[in-house]
């Protein structure tokens, strides 16, 4: 049996390689077939065996396997402090002026007030009491907020294709036979 590439195949399909065999007329028919690195020579017509070891080439088989990396990115970002605004508000406020009412009448004498005489007929006030608005102002507190910082987690696919090498063997003159061995 011989081993040889051929040219054509190899330059049109990288990492292909071709086996062939010779079919010797004198002999009879040869099958060889090739497992790991025994190479099995059968003679069909002497059926004797002959087991030799050559190891023709070497191919290695690729393929891609996917790895995942979590990349954590800022997607924005909250500014939280306390501004105080203003408002205008209108209270109102009932107050209450407590006044004394002098008449002076005709005939009725000589009544001054503060050093001034009073004219007859006429009336005279004086506020007693009068109220006036304080306003004092009161903080209380309207609500309380709390933050909390959430993580979630979740499950998220990506679908991706990924390439394998296969061992692709063409045998046109149908030179492979399965050869069961009596070990």
């Amino acid at each position: 049996m011989t081993s040889q590439e051929d040219p054509r195949l190899s330059a049109d399909v990288p990492g292909e390689r071709v086996v062939s065999g010779k079919d010797d007329q004198a002999e009879g028919r040869v099958t060889a077939v090739r497992r790991g690195n025994i190479t099995e020579v059968i003679n069909s017509d002497s059926l004797s065996q002959a087991r030799t070891s050559t190891e023709l080439d070497t191919l290695t088989l690729h393929e891609e396997r996917a790895r995942v990396e979590v990349l954590r990115e800022q997607a924005g970002s909250v500014s939280i402090r306390k501004v105080i605004r203003q408002r205008e508000e209108v209270l109102p406020v009932t107050l209450t002026t407590e006044t004394l009412e002098i008449t002076v009448r005709d005939g009725a004498g000589k009544v001054t007030l503060n050093g001034e005489v009073l004219e007859p007929g006429r009336t005279y006030e004086v506020i007693v009491h009068d109220e006036k608005a304080v306003v004092q102002k009161e903080v209380f507190a309207l609500s309380d907020v709390t933050l909390n910082k959430e993580t979630r987690t979740y499950t998220h696919t990506e679908n991706i294709t990924l390439l394998r090498e296969e061992l692709d063997v063409r045998d046109p003159q149908g030179l492979v036979r399965e050869v069961k061995l009596d070990d």
